[in-house]
């Protein structure tokens, strides 16, 4: 059964289920994925998925069901299911479901070029991947995964408010590991990218640099402990950003799980500092005209020069708050209702090259990797990680860096930062550029 054909059951099923407001979430997509390994496809998966979200508004509370692949039974089974979730549910008195916009803004997240991409491209660019990482120094050796994968996704959001809205999107991405080997030690080297249109990935460079980072840290040995200045490379400075990120989210505010709390229009990081959630970010991985409850997306400015603006709600936490939805509501699957989640959240660059900083700096640590991101407490912003990277002399990588380790709290890691680099990327819906601190910790290990 088409897609369309299963909505209108649901709507149907809905309509009659007593409910005082629905909402039905449609999703349809189609992926790709291709690994290689030397210069032979070792892994090809091709799917195409569909389903329906159901939500529902009964005496003021709400309800969630979902269904994968609806037959008839399995769609009125769902409605079911979501008046008796709201029965079970406490009431919120002040949470409605979207109304329809007008106007809504408009962003390019769809690319009809990778839309029509043959299969034979996608392997062809997998193929790549993995050569040009073996190509980009003779000591690497080995290269798995080295991978590329595409999908194309509609969404349509449609509910008893009047809301109809499709929306259409693309995302290819792209990445390989490398492996050098001499002098009997043996080093890895990563790099991914993940964009909407094909046009911005480049597997020749990704497969490159992947080699080139492997090679890059032969040799490698810790520092002695010390207060070191230190280079976060963005990849590592995302990753930071990424533990302060649940303190700016509304529903962690409420639940009194934010380092946050209370600091509204106080300096809370270094001036130099600025945090940006931006659902029109330009060809964006998390932009949209609409969340995924239909609110419309914006920019939203949350630290100002080192100040605490303000928090990101979805449209229950916003409700619970006494606040509207900053247009936060993110559906990480079909399998559960949104909730409060970022757009494209990222640190504003600043002006200099990570080379300028590296000169600036003098003497010093260039952190390009960090080991038990997974370990470090949201709530309380504290860490420890095992980190490699470069040590900088007179401006200048002297030589590589591993087995060190870095320990403290994020508002002090972003509070100590003395300049901003120009060279913002994203990983995934994150984005930073590099960061220069004053007098990290350091231990040898």
């Amino acid at each position: 059964m088409d897609l369309e054909r299963q909505m209108e059951l649901a709507r149907a099923a809905l309509q009659n289920s007593g409910a005082d407001a629905w909402e039905i979430a449609a999703v349809h997509s189609e992926s790709v994925s291709i690994g290689v390994r030397g210069s032979e496809v070792d892994k090809f998966q091709e799917s195409t998925s569909s389903g329906l979200a159901l939500r529902v508004i009964a005496n003021q509370r709400p309800g969630f069901a979902y269904v994968i692949g609806g037959d008839p039974a399995g769609i009125e089974r769902a409605a079911q299911e979501a008046l008796a979730s709201a029965a079970a549910s406490d009431p919120e008195p002040g949470f409605s479901l979207a109304a329809p916009v007008d106007d809504p803004p408009q962003v390019e997240v769809f690319d009809p070029e990778l839309a029509a991409e043959p299969v034979e491209a996608k392997v062809a660019k997998a193929k790549q991947l993995a050569a040009t990482a073996l190509a980009a120094d003779p000591r690497v050796v080995h290269v798995q995964p080295a991978e590329y994968g595409s999908a194309v996704s509609t969404v349509r959001l449609w509910s008893s408010e009047g809301l109809d809205f499709t929306h259409r999107g693309t995302n290819v991405s792209a990445g390989a590991l490398a492996m050098a080997a001499g002098d009997d030690e043996q080093e890895m080297g990563w790099d991914s990218r993940s964009a909407r249109f094909v046009a911005e990935i480049d597997c020749a460079a990704l497969g490159a640099e992947a080699g080139r980072r492997a090679a890059a840290f032969l040799g490698a040995r810790p520092v002695p402990d010390g207060r070191y200045d230190v280079i976060l490379d963005r990849e590592v400075a995302v990753q930071f950003l990424g533990l302060l990120a649940a303190s700016l989210q509304g529903d962690s505010l409420l639940k009194g799980r934010s380092l946050l709390a209370g600091k509204e229009g106080q300096e809370v990081i270094s001036p130099l500092l600025s945090i940006i959630d931006d659902g029109l970010y330009p060809r964006g991985l998390g932009s949209g005209s609409l969340d995924d409850e239909g609110t419309p997306m914006a920019k939203k400015v949350l630290v100002e020069r080192g100040v605490l603006a303000g928090f990101i709600y979805d449209r229950l936490w916003g409700a619970r708050a006494g606040r509207e939805s900053t247009g936060n509501g993110m559906r990480g699957s079909l399998k559960g209702p949104p909730g409060v989640g970022f757009s494209n959240l990222y640190l504003e660059p600043g002006g200099k090259s990570q080379g300028e900083l590296e000169a600036d700096m003098g003497s010093g640590l260039v952190i390009c990797e960090i080991m038990g991101g997974h370990t470090a407490d949201p709530v309380s912003g504290e860490f420890s990680f095992g980190a490699s990277g470069f040590l900088v002399e007179n401006g200048q990588r002297a030589r590589p860096v591993k087995s060190i380790a870095i320990a403290g709290q994020v508002l002090d890691i972003f509070s100590t930062v003395t300049a901003v680099g120009s060279d913002l990327e994203f990983s995934g819906r994150q984005g930073s550029p590099s960061l220069l601190l004053n007098g990290l910790s350091v231990s040898g290990a």
